[in-house]
């Protein structure tokens, strides 16, 4: 099968969740927080502390960590000044947060999990704790001054399980230490338990909103950022790094390149709704991105990673 069809098929089964969340939520009587709860305090830290703990590391990989938290930034950044010439209100502010920010974690983790080994799909984890830590950090400080300062963003990124988790996870390969061969089943059963709940919240999200507006200038601009700067900028790394710094390998590259394609990050409605800006607009073009993916990811996967075939 090629790398095209898995990915596409992968994405589709990824999708098939958000259904399920959709339909719970409208017609049945789940309740979102209980499954958040689960997935924050419990699944999400066992992923994160697992995958770098079942590979051999070293400290130079970590600083993939810190070249995505830099590119999130700085896209997050540039689109904050380039759509405030078109916006005055606060819909800049949620341009520049989605801009840098994605859904690097739920949706994408299983993709990765088909398409890398074990070493490349811990450098994979180690460039979402740089997403992770912009969305805590800048990407806060942009979209949600309101409701949380600077110091409490930075107080909330040391509280994180998942930062933690994979941290340990860190000083456990860093010490030799080898994971029993018992756990290598429950690891893969939590991994996939992560994808589907991540997901199904995200259609419990969206079921909890009574319409939805299409927005089409403020969803060109959203794409434009996620779907156009994204892989830019991304790209334009990896060659600068690839001729002139040649700090990294091909497979830091396939997992940037691979980062680079994922959609945008569904936890944006819940900012938009804290912030009372347009929830249904907002929720709207989240779920067409994630419909847009469906050709998007498996043409640019081909492109940029068909020498995983």
């Amino acid at each position: 099968m090629s790398i095209i069809s898995i990915v596409f098929l992968k994405t589709v089964s990824v999708l098939l969740s958000v259904v399920i969340g959709f339909l719970a939520g409208r017609y049945s009587n789940v309740e979102k927080e209980s499954i958040a709860s689960l997935l924050f305090y419990f699944i999400s830290p066992i992923v994160f502390f697992a995958i770098p703990a079942s590979t051999t590391l070293t400290f130079s990989a970590l600083s993939i960590t810190l070249v995505t938290f830099l590119i999130a930034s700085g896209l997050s950044v540039f689109s904050y000044h380039f759509f405030g010439r078109y916006w005055q209100d606060h819909t800049k502010n949620i341009i520049a947060f989605s801009a840098g920010n994605a859904n690097v974690g739920y949706f994408m983790l299983p993709i990765a999990a088909a398409l890398f080994d074990d070493y490349t799909l811990s450098i994979y984890m180690m460039a979402i704790i740089g997403i992770t830590i912009y969305e805590s950090s800048i990407g806060y400080y942009f979209c949600a001054r309101s409701f949380s300062s600077t110091k409490d963003s930075i107080i909330k990124i040391f509280k994180l399980p998942t930062l933690n988790s994979f941290f340990l996870g860190c000083c456990f390969s860093f010490a030799n230490l080898e994971l029993p061969d018992f756990l290598d089943d429950f690891i893969y059963s939590m991994r996939g338990a992560y994808s589907i709940l991540g997901m199904i919240m995200v259609g419990l999200g969206i079921s909890k909103l009574h319409k939805f507006e299409i927005d089409l200038k403020f969803t060109l601009a959203t794409f434009t950022a996620k779907f156009v700067f994204y892989p830019i900028a991304i790209n334009i790394f990896i060659v600068l790094d690839r001729f002139i710094m040649k700090w990294y390998d091909e497979n830091y590259y396939n997992a940037l390149q691979l980062l680079s394609t994922a959609p945008m990050a569904a936890n944006i409605i819940v900012i938009a709704s804290l912030q009372k800006f347009h929830p249904e607009r907002v929720a709207a073009t989240v779920l067409l991105s994630l419909l847009f993916v469906l050709i998007y990811m498996p043409v640019m996967v081909g492109i940029f990673l068909g020498d995983l075939n």
